[in-house]
């Protein structure tokens, strides 16, 4: 079977990233996601000092494959 290659780049193709450190004018949005509420840090908190103290049942560090 062939397998699917969709953009067909070859392998030692090289490309130049540019970084562009220019200001961005104040009309054009930023997409800056705005601060979480405190109800997600609380709850994050809670997770954190839980999972510490006891791992679930249903997470298991040798994970069974099922046929």
């Amino acid at each position: 079977m062939i397998e699917w290659d969709p953009w067909v780049v070859p392998d030692d193709y090289e490309c130049e990233v540019i970084e562009n450190d220019a200001p961005i004018p104040k009309h054009v949005p930023q997409h800056r996601p705005g601060p979480l509420p405190e109800d997600f840090y609380r709850t994050l908190e809670g997770l954190l000092s839980e999972s510490k103290t006891k791992i679930p049942a249903s997470i298991s560090a040798d994970p069974q494959l099922k046929e």
